[in-house]
């Protein structure tokens, strides 16, 4: 089942639901144009899926399907609730990832080989680190490597804003279901994506209203940094370069994408130059880490919605000269032989949902 992480999520631990093996569990992933969950049955000791789904939420707030949302908590448990209900999810006990947004994460170097206290000296530290006052975020700290030379220790912190852990609460406890686990979205997607044999990888998430990098190293999130590339603003600049309606422009992309040159060469050169500049950032951070003594990227693996964009596996390849893969969540559960074939084809944006569906399984093993 790759990495556990359960050592980086035991924010808030106490107020959590405690599964049994017969129970089923339901990882929730909401972003900010759908909702997806997954939900996972304990089959044998094996994570196995029962369901899954994905449910648009541009109509829950009168808009077009792909523009990125702003719902209330009510309008998210309402959607919830019926995504559930359209997937013939039964399960009452879920797992939540946390936007990225919602959290902050770095690596820090303690000045002390002392296991002991470098739990007292890590909110100290820490504070130096985290934008904002520390009884507005709850802490978690994992102790990584250790300089004997140096006599420091390496540490990765990950704060939660408190505030946005309630409003994720509260849209469960709306839909009258118990939590059983909760983690920030890049602790999903390593579980989900990068195997023991990956030595170092990045995962570029591509979401609706921005991309995530992440280049994991031995497991750990090395490094992570955020670009405003978009789906919903690929849709806009289509929108605006064919003066089209934003619901066709969302048809275009998705249908056609970077290999719309014989149609129409405007959509692949409008979509190619808002990724290009994306594309460099990212590129340029994994260049500067390889240089300044992380591990060689091995490969990309492309996740989330933008995965899908017609032609640009290749296209990010270029970029990057290095192998791109396809994200693939659905290899690390079992699921019926006959959806094989589905499930890889529609794997990328459920990357999240499957990695902390898992992570409220290895609670119930």
């Amino acid at each position: 089942m790759g990495f556990d992480l359960s050592s980086l999520t035991s924010f808030l631990k106490t107020s959590v639901a405690t599964p049994s093996k017969d129970d089923a569990v339901i990882g929730i992933d909401i972003g900010s144009s759908t909702i997806k969950i997954v939900q996972l049955k304990n089959a044998k000791g094996v994570p196995t899926v029962e369901t899954y789904g994905e449910l648009q939420l541009g109509p829950y707030e009168g808009v077009d399907i792909g523009r990125a949302t702003h719902l209330p908590s009510n309008k998210l448990t309402e959607a919830l609730i019926d995504i559930l209900r359209e997937a013939g999810a039964k399960g009452k006990l879920v797992a939540f990832a946390l936007s990225y947004n919602s959290s902050f994460s770095t690596i820090i170097s303690i000045p002390s080989l002392d296991q002991k206290k470098i739990g007292a000296i890590v909110p100290v530290e820490a504070r130096k680190y985290i934008p904002i006052s520390l009884t507005k975020v709850t802490l978690d700290w994992m102790p990584l490597e250790v300089s004997k030379e140096d006599k420091v220790t390496n540490v990765l912190i990950t704060a939660i804003y408190n505030e946005a852990y309630s409003r994720y609460e509260s849209i469960m406890l709306g839909g009258s279901l118990e939590t059983v686990a909760s983690e920030i979205e890049t602790f999903s997607s390593i579980r989900s994506l990068v195997s023991p044999q990956d030595e170092c990888v990045a995962i570029i998430d591509w979401g609706a209203s921005s991309t995530r990098l992440y280049i994991i190293e031995k497991g750990v999130a090395r490094k992570t940094h955020s670009v405003l590339m978009s789906g919903s603003e690929l849709t806009g600049i289509l929108e605006k370069e064919l003066k089209i309606e934003f619901k066709d422009a969302e048809e275009l992309k998705r249908s056609v994408g970077l290999r719309g040159k014989e149609e129409d060469p405007r959509i692949e050169k409008a979509i190619a130059r808002s990724l290009e500049r994306g594309l460099r950032e990212l590129h340029t951070v994994v260049v500067r880490y390889e240089e300044t003594g992380g591990a060689p990227v091995q490969k990309v693996i492309m996740s989330g919605g933008g995965a899908l964009l017609q032609g640009v596996m290749p296209y990010v390849s270029d970029m990057f000269s290095k192998p791109v893969v396809v994200a693939d969540p659905f290899q690390k559960v079992a699921y019926p032989a006959f959806l094989e074939d589905t499930l890889k084809e529609a794997g990328p944006p459920f990357a999240v949902a499957v990695g902390i569906a898992l992570r409220a399984f290895q609670t119930i093993q």
